[in-house]
């Protein structure tokens, strides 16, 4: 029995190490050890050795060697926070226009400019979510903000690609490119998991009502928990 691994014609690589993970019966409490290849058996099969608990330093070490590390970026006054895996933004209230898919109860106002609210764009694992902020200012940790009232957003915040065309880096210089997907693609349908907007009629009456205004009545959006709270409960729920 052989382990290894053939990537293309040239390049064979084999077992030298195993991570194991282990875990207690409620799930919530979690351990790894790391264990090397002492010897193989008559068959071929591999002996591991005794494990080391697996510190930070030594995971750092890993993604390093399989090229998964985060490279040195400057980061811009608006980006909130920023991991190998999650990106955070904020933009301020601004007058944008909207797309609304034909055929749809907001059809007839589809291309027209609407007023915004601060928002708080996240990307996490490929999926991109979107929040409302309180103020046209840079979000701190403890700062509580709001449901973004959009078409196609989820109660958490998640939005559904649709007809988006998403970016497949997660740079900053990408940021951009995610805004531009939000905004310039079709909005085809109310979001599901919650309310939004605090406007009787929903997202759809309030939309009807802010073509061609100036200014997003923040008295209408919904207030959630803090910053640092979701940032938290994202990671925790895309691992």
């Amino acid at each position: 029995m052989r382990f290894s691994i053939d990537v293309g014609s040239e390049l064979e690589l084999k077992l030298y190490q195993a991570v194991l993970i282990y875990k207690n019966d409620h799930g919530n409490r979690h351990m790894a050890t790391v264990h090397g290849v002492v010897q193989q058996n008559g068959d071929g099969s591999p002996v591991l050795g005794a494990g080391q608990l697996l510190s930070t330093a030594s995971l750092r070490e890993l993604a390093r060697q399989m090229g998964t590390g985060c490279p040195a970026e400057f980061l811009p006054d608006h980006v909130v926070a920023r991991t190998p895996d999650l990106l955070a933004w904020w933009t301020p209230a601004a007058v944008r226009p909207m797309f609304f898919r034909t055929g749809s109860e907001l059809e007839g106002i589809s291309g027209k400019r609407f007023p915004h609210p601060a928002l708080l764009f996240v990307v996490r694992s490929g999926v991109l979510h979107v929040r409302a902020l309180f103020a046209s200012r840079r979000p701190r940790p403890d700062n509580k903000f709001a449901a973004a009232p959009y078409w196609n957003t989820g109660g958490d915040g998640s939005v559904c690609a649709g007809t988006m065309r998403t970016p497949k880096s997660l740079t900053v210089a990408s940021m951009a490119a995610w805004q531009q997907a939000f905004f310039q693609s079709e909005f085809t349908h109310p979001g599901g998991g919650g309310r939004l907007t605090r406007r009787r009629g929903g997202t759809t009456a309030l939309w009807k009502s802010l073509a061609g205004k100036k200014r997003f009545p923040i008295s209408t959006l919904i207030e959630l928990e803090p910053l640092e709270q979701y940032l938290k409960r994202l990671e925790t729920e895309r691992r």
